[in-house]
């Protein structure tokens, strides 16, 4: 039987070498959106009888710009980081570098061969290469950095003593909800808009329910975004505050954290429409739910995780609801007529899709956090 100090170093062995659920959930998310990106718009798939693998052989593309050469490094690179994090400790160093760099290279040539199916896509072996460079320079950059960061860097200390051991999905999740506000969606936070409730009637024909959808006015309009976006900094609020430890702090995490979304949503306003829009997203309706929903976090942050959870719930089903039930406002429709894509149209299929998953990835989340947490504290 061991004594001593060999007891105590026994536990701090065990903790070191140990791999990261986060990280594996982010690559997880990550590879993805990737994939989503290189076969949007995922519509009019066609066989032209030609290999999927003939662009291994294709000439060269004589024209091929910075911008795409920056976009398609820069796209693998965090790929590349996620696979080293995610293979740690089981592959480090060379071992995890090599791993990423196929990994990289196989899922960009698994992309690149579909596109042969998809009218308007190209595939493109400068691509392919391209891609995989990117891939080897996120392994490059991450495979030094793995273990201090995951076995004994502050960043773990901090995932520890903040946020719950059952966190790591629903963290990932809740770090891609800023990038969810990039999509020019009708209302601030209308996140999880699939079928409209107006698009529905018109396809169903029911002239009941169109004639009471297009008898809204300005002053329901901006009840209804009151009524989202409140909802919505609820369900993102609370959940954030349910993956919580008791000692974290949890206000000014939340502050920081609605911050960054709504930073990010300024900045790509101003990018898309010109800096005088930047702030185009704060309306009537949109600054009145910011607050009603605030204050209500506030009060509710520090309630037990139990209720937090239960909030969380109700809240996301109160977005999605109203979110879906709401026509379109046509005077967000007259921003949108100047909104060109251009090259960034892949990108912009990433975030629509993004935007309108999100609440229900989330509403899945917590039901599963829920069950899970209900079943721990059922067991002996």
């Amino acid at each position: 039987m061991k004594t001593g100090p060999a007891l105590h170093l026994a536990p701090l062995r065990a903790r070191q070498h140990r791999a990261s659920p986060l990280a594996r959930s982010a690559l997880l998310a990550y590879t993805m959106l990737v994939a989503y990106a290189g076969l949007a718009p995922w519509s009019g798939w066609r066989d032209l009888g030609v290999a999927p693998w003939a662009f291994l052989m294709a000439p060269v593309p004589r024209h091929v710009t910075v911008f795409d050469v920056a976009v398609n490094v820069l796209g693998y690179v965090p790929l590349g980081a996620l696979i080293v994090l995610a293979a740690h400790p089981r592959l480090r160093g060379l071992s995890a570098v090599l791993l990423s760099t196929v990994g990289g290279a196989l899922l960009a040539g698994s992309i690149e061969a579909l596109q042969t199916y998809l009218p308007g896509r190209v595939p493109s072996n400068i691509d392919l290469g391209i891609n995989t460079l990117g891939a080897l320079a996120g392994a490059v950059l991450a495979a030094p950095v793995a273990a201090p960061l995951i076995d004994r860097g502050r960043l773990q200390q901090l995932r520890a003593r903040w946020f719950s051991r059952d966190a790591s999905g629903l963290l990932v999740l809740l770090a891609l909800w800023p990038a969810a506000q990039v999509s020019t969606t009708p209302m601030l936070f209308g996140n999880g808009r699939l079928l409209a409730l107006d698009e529905w009637a018109a396809a169903s024909d029911s002239a009941p329910l169109l004639g009471w959808l297009g008898s809204f006015a300005t002053a329901e309009f901006v009840l209804a975004e009151v009524l989202v976006v409140a909802a919505a900094t609820l369900a993102v609020g609370l959940t954030l505050a349910a993956l919580c430890q008791p000692n974290a702090p949890r206000l000014r995490l939340l502050v920081a954290f609605f911050a960054l979304a709504l930073l990010v949503k300024s900045f790509f306003y101003a990018w898309l429409f010109g800096p005088a829009k930047a702030l185009a997203w704060s309306t009537h309706g949109a600054l009145g739910g910011l607050i009603v929903g605030l204050l209500a976090l506030g009060v509710a942050a520090h309630s037990r995780r139990a209720a937090l959870l239960a909030g969380a719930l109700a809240a996301t089903a109160v977005w999605l609801l109203v979110v879906n039930a709401v026509p379109d406002n046509p005077y967000h429709a007259d921003l949108i007529a100047r909104y060109r894509v251009g090259r960034l149209r892949h990108f912009a299929a990433i975030a629509d899709w993004l935007a309108a998953a999100w609440p229900l990835l989330l509403l899945a989340g917590l039901g599963l956090l829920a069950r899970r947490r209900g079943g721990a504290g059922r067991s002996p």
